[in-house]
């Protein structure tokens, strides 16, 4: 038999508070249909592959399935209702997650691994009953009811809709969902904000390395690599190093320490190496004395199951604060100041016309997607005058700031979300009267 801890399965309530069991606080609810590949009606499907960790539904791939004509005209989502992940998750990720229906959805339905709940609106304000079973999905309390097949997890739906919630009035339920609303509305501008700003890298990106500095250049010559600026020069990436390419070791690696911090393919994404991904190696003082790395070490991909990610690349921006080595999977390359402003090859590594001339040269065999130095060396790009090299990094470095501020933002955002989750539900922090408007 479930049993709780506190007086609710999300922790001590207030005492002019109540507890009432999930079952109790909806109207109805039902499975979902998956329906057929073809027949008489079309039908938009919600699935699993809809649902977000924030509880935002993702539209952009909703599933067509069809069904009998007299079945479809019955389905329909309505304002209110929510949407609980019955079956899925995956190995770091509860089964649970929840999708809120914002508005009614006429004609549309869910798969048979989505569970439809109705809350009864004369108990329970659906928003407020959404985010205490989002809190129990995120915190992972929700692994005590559910179960682990072989490669889904399952949530064991009696004990589910046993779990006693917290249940203030109802107006008091309204203020807290209205201020969670708050703080996620504030989340997805600063989201949309941070999106903006990708765009516009990837914009610049893809002029920069081959136009110039906008409205710099008014004649333009034809080349190997197409058109580019008369007082570009084109060059080949061997030209511009200050020493030859170097794959880092192998040894057996381990996650945790103690040993010799490595960087691994997983600490390069997005243009740039981190070593908050490092695992740990025993190697011997000669090793990581010729494989120690340092600010401007430019790491790339030389093997990879995925092409697109194969010759991808990234910067260590900061010396690490312990030798650190690199592995046998990352192709290290050092540039020569005199020839390349700091970081110009970096950022114009992260340009798809020059990733993707780079790219074509990969071969494949056994499973994986490889690079040669030799056909990194033979690379060639178009190299704008010293000023202007200069004049393109501090753009894009001010794109990146804009970019890093935007990120913490959302950050920020999120745990004060995460705060207001723990701490509203459970009634540690409460709204007054008229504390929320509108």
């Amino acid at each position: 038999m479930l049993t709780h801890r506190f007086r609710t399965i999300l922790g001590d309530i207030p005492a002019d508070w109540d507890a009432k069991p999930l079952r109790s606080l909806i109207a109805e609810h039902f499975a979902g249909d998956w329906g057929d590949d073809e027949g008489e009606q079309a039908v938009a499907v919600m699935r699993s592959t809809n649902f977000t960790n924030d509880g935002q539904l993702d539209f952009s791939d909703v599933a067509t399935r069809y069904f009998p004509k007299d079945k479809a005209d019955q389905f329909g989502l309505l304002q209110g209702d929510l949407l609980v992940e019955r079956s899925g998750g995956g190995p770091e990720q509860p089964v649970g997650r929840i999708g809120f229906i914002d508005c009614d959805m006429p004609g549309s339905t869910v798969s048979n691994f989505v569970q439809v709940l109705r809350p009864d609106s004369q108990k329970v304000d659906a928003s407020f009953l959404g985010w205490a079973l989002f809190e129990l999905q995120r915190t992972g309390i929700v692994e005590r009811v559910q179960q682990q097949s072989t490669q889904m997890r399952n949530l064991n739906w009696r004990d589910y809709q046993r779990l006693m919630l917290p249940w203030p009035e109802v107006d008091e339920q309204r203020r807290i969902a209205s201020t969670l609303k708050l703080a996620d509305d504030a989340i997805q501008k600063a989201r949309m904000e941070l999106d903006a700003t990708r765009e516009l890298k990837r914009s610049l990106m893809a002029s920069l390395f081959v136009l110039g500095m906008p409205g710099r250049h008014t004649e333009f010559q034809e080349t190997k690599i197409g058109l580019i600026p008369q007082s570009w020069t084109v060059r080949t990436i061997k030209s511009v190093l200050a020493a030859k390419p170097d794959s880092g070791t192998s040894p057996l690696s381990r996650p945790d320490p103690p040993g010799t911090p490595i960087l691994n393919v997983s600490c390069v994404k997005d243009g740039v190496c981190s070593p908050a991904e490092v695992t740990y190696v025993d190697v011997s003082a000669d090793e990581i004395e010729r494989y120690r790395t340092q600010a401007g070490d430019f790491f790339v991909l030389r093997g990879n199951g995925n092409r697109d990610f194969v010759a991808t690349g990234g910067l260590l921006r900061q010396t690490p604060a312990v030798d650190t080595i690199y592995s046998d999977k990352l192709i290290r390359l050092r540039f020569n100041s005199e020839d390349v402003a700091d970081r110009f090859v970096p950022y114009l590594w992260q340009s798809k016309a020059f990733l993707n001339r780079l790219q074509s040269k990969a071969e494949s065999g056994s499973g994986l997607w490889m690079m040669s130095k030799r056909d990194i060396c033979r690379e060639l790009f178009a190299c704008p005058p010293p000023d202007e090299q200069e004049e393109i990094v501090a753009l894009l470095d001010s794109t990146e700031e804009q970019l890093n501020a935007q990120n913490k933002k959302v950050e920020a955002l999120m745990g004060v979300k995460r705060s207001l989750l723990q701490n509203l539900l459970t009634g540690k922090i409460r709204i007054p009267e008229g504390a929320i408007h509108a």
